[in-house]
């Protein structure tokens, strides 16, 4: 490597270290951007060839995002706020909340012989949780001025994105250092995992979530947004799933008293909410790359963490395609076969 090539590659990645940190507080944005550019491409075509104007086509792609996806996300978020707050003090101040410790100590003592004080960690749990799921939604209760700066950068992105995504996609696949044929194995490999993680994890996700969040609003359970979001998070879990909520809501509403509501509530569970996993999913990634579960569940915990709502798409597939590449280097340069 001569020394101009030095020279460009540091003065590079000085300048990829300093744009980094100018654009991390818009970071989350930026993402959901990218990741809209990318799904909505298809109807982006269908719109422009109708229409005979590209900015035309981009201009109603960002009115129908802000109205069909800002809009309605931004009402969950306050709903999923204000559920969290009131069930976390709700049990802070239940009167049984004691008794039931006590139950609890008196199990976790016969199991590990060892007396346990949980009353000493009850604090620090609920504020934990708290912490955790309101993180995972944005930070609608601070700054308004950030707020809405983040999104004006959103649509901004989304704008070019749409008008310039494709030439931008072809500068950067001239940059990849690869021979012809491994470049677009590569760029299919790419392809196939993202549509495998949106698609075929995270849509099912949202999916299960959904009709299990309105089954708890139809059958009078309280916090159906909250309960929803939870069941978004399990439905990751392929041993636990979306069961482990609809199911003892279910099982608590006919031993109340509720014994219709329960029944329903049991059949919306077991026929529309789990059957989702079997009927969507394998349709919507046949032919695909699967993905192990463990690296869609760390991507959305840690997505979330980092990214918010959007790191429910951006973490499971972040981690997928770093998978991915590991796994085309092994095969394409090491000689090695690697399972999916």
């Amino acid at each position: 490597m001569t020394r101009e090539q030095t020279f460009f590659l540091l003065a590079i990645l000085a300048a990829f270290v300093g744009g980094f940190l100018i654009l991390y507080p818009f970071l989350k944005y930026l993402v959901f951007a990218l990741l809209l550019t990318y799904l909505l491409h298809p109807l982006r075509r269908r719109l422009q060839a109708k229409l005979r104007s590209r900015t035309l086509a981009a201009i109603l792609l960002i009115v129908l995002i802000l109205v069909a996806i800002i809009l309605p996300a931004s009402y969950i978020t306050l709903q999923l706020v204000k559920e969290v707050r009131t069930v976390v003090t709700r049990v802070a101040e239940s009167p049984r909340r004691d008794t039931y410790l006590e139950k609890v100590e008196v199990w976790v003592e016969r199991i590990i012989g060892e007396p346990t004080d949980l009353h000493v960690y009850q604090g620090r749990l609920l504020t934990e949780v708290q912490a955790f799921l309101l993180k995972a939604a944005p930070n609608v209760l601070g700054s308004v001025t950030d707020l809405l700066l983040g999104f004006f950068i959103m649509c901004f992105v989304l704008f070019y994105s749409f008008q310039e995504g494709r030439a931008t996609f072809e500068r950067i696949k001239h940059l990849i250092p690869l021979a012809p044929n491994l470049k677009e194995k590569l760029i299919e490999e790419v392809k196939n995992v993202t549509w495998a993680v949106i698609y075929g994890q995270v849509v099912t996700a949202l999916v299960q979530g959904t009709l299990g969040g309105l089954g708890f609003f139809f059958f009078g359970v309280p916090n159906p947004v909250l309960w929803g979001f939870v069941m978004i998070i399990l439905s990751f879990l392929p041993l636990v799933g979306t069961p482990a909520v609809w199911l003892p809501a279910a099982i608590i509403k006919i031993l109340s008293g509720e014994t219709l509501r329960g029944v329903l509530l049991l059949i919306w569970g077991g026929v529309l909410v789990m059957n989702v996993d079997n009927f969507l999913k394998p349709r919507l990634i046949s032919g695909r790359a699967k993905i192990h579960p463990v690296t869609v569940l760390l991507g959305v915990l840690g997505g979330l963490q980092l990214f918010g709502f959007v790191g429910l798409v951006a973490g499971p597939l972040i981690l997928a395609l770093l998978i991915a590449l590991i796994r085309f280097y092994e095969e394409e340069y090491l000689g090695m076969e690697t399972g999916n």
